[in-house]
């Protein structure tokens, strides 16, 4: 193969070959005199060929491999003029490249690749140069997550849209290269320049296709013979078009790194570019600093394209191998399913519990052997080895397959086989000879990151699919041989990933093997008769007198009375029957409901005292990190007595001077509105979901809790959406609501422990976000809640028994994260639905917006009281959707109300919902209708019954930013834009009736068309 792309160049210029070939024979004929050295035994060389006669171009780690059968685990092979010793074997290997490190551990000089990069980067440099570099880089990318918990929260998120993607071809085949590269490398972007690339951006693509086409090209054997006769570069068609793709991909980088200079803010550093940009700049006066451009640029080549490659090659490979051997896939599956709990992907704390998944993910690296030759060493000096003794400078190949496929140290080399990494009872094992990375002080700085990655792709993608080959192939018609090239990836081919059935989950195999336990049966049913024997003697014969209500079944209570999913709705039929005030029973839990608004706002108002308390509910004491002991509840909103009223009153002053319901937060708010007004245009009139709107009330949140906005494809801003979503989603799952009921089953009850995971998650970016702000704070530089709490902190170090300790930033933090977030958001969406469902109500406050507001301007919030209609559509819009139903309180003292005499500390629920829609109060409570916010002139009225945001002293501290960002927002976006259903749905078809039940009432998923106005 090798003599057959020689004499391809014999013909149109054979002239200029011959002169070459003569001078590099001459050259060959002195090295072979002038070596004094003696090197290990190989084929004898050839003129002008060397061995190449003897190597396949194609696959030369086979050649190679097959010629250490012949001459040993140490020997010498020429590639044309260019002399290289090939180290075979584990044993040796190790031997080179651990026990000899210094004596092997420079980078050889490799001709396309010095072409390339000049010397610079991580991967190629030399010396003193490449000691800095990875130094530096190891340390940045370790200060960026790199080993942590905040990565993976990174590379989950990107599963999760990977996952989005393979959802969407319905089981049917795809090619799943180019989707998998963009996946892993959105992992390492975040890490290098602090932010993801959408799928399909254009950009993107085209940066992946020159890495995908230099991957191939650097192994091809045009490329190769460059590397072997540099001096005939001008013939190789292929080594000039890897140089013109590095080109581009330089553009593009410098292009990015002058956006990165322009923005560079010590305080603020994004990723590894900025971190370097800044060391740039605090070494700009040395005279020789290592912190050049070109450093900068091939060290973030370098890590973007080896971050890319050899991750998603090797999953791919994964995916693959599992259509190939069905049974291996079934086996993972099965264990994940008695790990992981239902609906949750695995992390990497699972893996220690799941040998066999993480067996197979070794395996498939030792069966890929994606790097066969490794990445050529040389030697600094000359070095005595095995008897033999290597020149200064001679290239050494590190033959990688040679040790993955050892016989002395692998079962089955040339078979798939996870046994090879599980012991005789299953347990996982590590194997000296698994040496994928390399080993010593060249090996793979990444292999951290690779790690993490390749579980949390592979286990994710298993979890959700079964892997199949396509209609009409068979899996012995799969190919498992490698398309070479500087890696070797899998043939081309494509897959069906069919949405996979979890039929045994790890609670049915629990419960399995609970009832099969007489002692936990024995162990329950007491705890069950002594929770009967509590219930039927409570406040029995106490002096208390509870109001009416159902009779309470034994154990359940009255539980067969109530919807867990819209608790609201069963305590409005409830009253009908038993009054405005009544007991229920939940479980052994009992509570008094307070319905319609003269009771609610009789017992919130006017006995707020009493009435001011939160009750111990099991799964926000968990979340507090309370013990279920009230007095360790902290943070703002299940906090009671003097911690509730210490960090309320200083979190409502901090909020007033970060500007909450004054101009300065206005700006803001409008800064807010143009991000998502161009976002909004990007969609061209196409159809967009709904929740979309939520990005920018979420940020004006984000701004007061963290001092500054996120750009929305920012990854640690899409992280917390999506925690923040999945929490809200599990806060109105009635299996929460059984844990709060009968939380000594907790046992039993597993979604409150899946929340706990998420809350935690979100707790990780909180303290970073603390961590900066300590490393900078002082009393000139407060310019967040969390910058303000820091503060306040740092003030009462010294003072015994503040309140203002770690644990309370961190609940009072995580409060507003959560509430501040979800009920402005829903409510955007909703008054969106809204004037889809009623065109003619969005007309009309389209038509008041022109008469008020100036074109060219944006309304004021002060606006709003000369836009009567409007106003009263954004009141209408909050009553009608009854977005929280209630919170809960409890007695802070015996209270006597209304002819009944409770008990301190029993449960009260005032519904919100029965104001919001009492029919006292109300014309048409169960219609929308803005005229119950207008008088007979079209003026707007207030009304007593509006209570969204509760009454009393523990109403919502951030009602008046909501209703300034609602105004403003709404306002803003009717202004420029019609909200429209999409095509083929018309108004009626859309649903107000059914609401997605959260933590608040969502909306169901409904999509929007935005036509943008003249």
């Amino acid at each position: 193969m090798a003599m057959q792309s020689l004499l391809q160049y014999v013909g149109s210029s054979s002239l200029l070959f011959l002169a070459a070939g003569l001078v590099a024979l001459l050259c060959f004929l002195i090295s072979l005199k002038k070596s004094g050295c003696s090197l290990p035994p190989g084929p004898r060389p050839l003129p002008l060929i060397g061995n190449l006669n003897v190597v396949d171009l194609k696959k030369p780690f086979q050649s190679l491999t097959e010629l250490s059968k012949t001459y040993g685990n140490v020997f010498t092979v020429h590639f044309g003029p260019r002399k290289a010793v090939v180290l075979a074997g584990y044993e040796t290997i190790k031997d080179a490249l651990l026990n000899h490190a210094e004596e092997f551990g420079e980078r050889a000089e490799i001709p396309i690749f010095r072409k390339m990069t000049q010397g610079n980067g991580i991967a190629f440099s030399h010396g003193e140069l490449w000691k800095t570099m990875r130094r530096f880089t190891l340390s940045t990318l370790r200060d960026f997550g790199m080993g942590k918990r905040t990565i993976e929260i990174r590379i989950l998120e990107e599963v999760n849209s990977l996952i989005k993607y393979f959802q969407s071809y319905h089981g049917k085949p795809f090619d799943t290269k180019m989707i998998l590269n963009n996946s892993v490398s959105n992992v390492i972007c975040s890490i290098l320049f602090g932010e993801r690339f959408e799928y399909d951006d254009p950009v993107f693509l085209t940066l992946l296709n020159l890495i995908n086409e230099n991957t191939k090209l650097l192994g091809s054997p045009m490329v190769l013979l460059y590397n072997f006769y540099p001096s005939l570069g001008f013939l190789s068609g292929a080594s000039r078009t890897v140089l013109q793709n590095v080109s581009e991909l330089n553009a593009f980088l410098q292009k990015l790194f002058q956006e990165h200079k322009e923005e560079l803010n010590e305080n603020n550093l994004t990723g590894f570019v900025d971190a370097f940009l800044m060391k740039q700049q605090q070494e700009s006066k040395k005279p020789h600093t290592m912190f050049t451009n070109g450093s900068l640029l091939f060290s973030t080549l370098d890590l973007f394209t080896a971050g890319t490659e050899t991750t998603s090659t090797t999953v791919r490979w994964g995916l693959l191998l599992m259509m190939k051997y069905p049974e291996i896939q079934r086996k993972i599956q099965e264990e994940m399913n008695h790990v992981i709990e239902p609906g949750e992907l695995p992390k990497l704390e699972d893996r220690k519990k799941m040998p066999y998944t993480d067996a197979v993910i070794h395996e498939i690296q030792r069966f890929a052997n994606i790097v066969p030759m490794g990445v050529s060493r040389s030697t600094p000096t000359d070095v005595n080895f095995h008897g033999y003794v290597i020149p200064k400078g001679t290239e050494i190949i590190p033959l990688l397959t040679s040790a993955l496929n050892d016989e002395l140290h692998w079962k089955t080399p040339d078979q798939f086989n996870p046994s090879h990494f599980l012991d005789a009872d299953g347990n996982f094992i590590r194997r000296e000879a698994f040496i994928p990375f390399s080993i010593g002080r060249r090996a793979c700085l990444g292999e951290g990151l690779a790690k993490m990655e390749l579980f949390l792709f592979f286990a994710g993608l298993l979890r959700k699919f079964v892997f199949q080959p396509p209609p009409g192939v068979d899996k012995s018609d799969l190919d498992l041989t490698a398309d070479v090239g500087f890696t070797l990836n899998p043939m081309p081919h494509l897959v069906c990933a069919v949405p996979s059935c979890q039929i045994v989950t790890k609670k049915m195999s629990f419960l399995i093997s609970f009832i099969s336990d007489p002692a936990l049966i024995g162990l329950l049913c007491a705890a069950v008769l002594l929770a009967v024997l509590w219930f039927s003697t409570g406040y029995k014969n106490s002096a208390f007198k509870f109001p009416p209500g159902p009779t309470p079944l034994p154990i359940i209570g009255n539980l067969h009375l109530v919807d867990l999913r819209r608790q609201d709705k069963s305590i409005m039929k409830l009253a009908e029957k038993y009054g405005p005030i009544f007991t229920l029973h939940f479980g052994f839990q009992k509570v008094v409901v307070l319905t319609g608004y003269e009771v609610v706002r009789e017992a919130l108002v006017n006995y707020t005292e009493e009435f001011v308390d939160r009750p111990s509910i099991p799964i926000f004491d968990q979340i507090q990190n309370g013990n279920g002991t009230r007095a360790m509840r902290g943070g703002l909103f299940f906090s009671i007595g003097e911690p509730w009223r210490t960090t309320r009153r200083f979190t409502v002053s901090s909020m007033r001077n970060l500007g909450m319901g004054k101009k300065m937060i206005e700006g803001r708010i409008f800064e807010e509105l143009h991000f998502l007004i161009e976002m909004i245009k990007s969609f061209k009139g196409e159809p967009f979901s709904l929740p979309t709107f939520n990005c920018a009330p979420i940020n004006i949140t984000f701004i007061m809790l963290f001092g500054d906005r996120f750009d929305y494809k920012d990854p640690t801003f899409l992280t917390l959406l999506r925690l923040i979503d999945e929490v809200m989603i599990l806060l109105g799952s009635p299996y929460l609501n059984y844990f709060n009921f009968y939380p000594f089953l907790g046992f039993l009850f597993k979604t409150h422990k899946i929340m706990l995971g998420k809350i935690e998650d979100v707790r990780v970016i909180l303290r970073q976000y603390m961590k900066a702000s300590r490393e900078d704070i002082n009393e000139n530089s407060v310019r967040s809640y969390i910058d303000a709490l820091i503060y306040k902190q740092q003030e009462e170090k010294n003072k015994k028994d503040s309140l203002f300790h770690d644990d309370n930033l961190i609940a009072s933090i995580l409060d507003l994260v959560m509430a501040g977030t979800e009920t402005m958001a829903t409510t955007l969406q909703w008054s969106i639905l809204l004037m889809m469902k009623y065109p003619d109500i969005q007309k009309k406050v389209q038509e008041e917006i022109g008469r008020t507001v100036k074109a060219g301007s944006w309304a004021t919030y002060e606006d709003r009281k000369n836009m009567p209609f409007t106003n009263a559509v954004l009141h209408e819009v909050q009553r009608f959707i009854t977005l929280l139903p209630h919170v809960p309180r409890c007695t802070a003292v015996d209270t006597h109300f209304r002819g009944y005499f409770l008990p301190k500390g029993i449960i009260v629920i005032p519904s919100l919902t029965s104001v919001l829609l009492d029919k006292t109060q109300w014309e048409t409570p169960h219609q929308f209708n803005p005229n119950h916010f207008l008088d007979a002139e079209g003026n707007f009225v207030k009304r007593e019954a509006f209570l969204p945001f509760s009454t009393g002293r523990r109403n919502c501290i951030g009602e008046s930013l909501a209703k300034m960002e609602l105004f403003v927002f709404f306002v803003g976006l009717l202004q420029t834009f019609t909200f429209q259903p999409q095509p083929g749905v018309s108004e009626s078809d859309l649903d107000l009736t059914v609401p997605q039940t959260t933590f608040t009432l969502r909306p169901q998923p409904q999509a929007t068309c935005a036509v943008l106005r003249e």
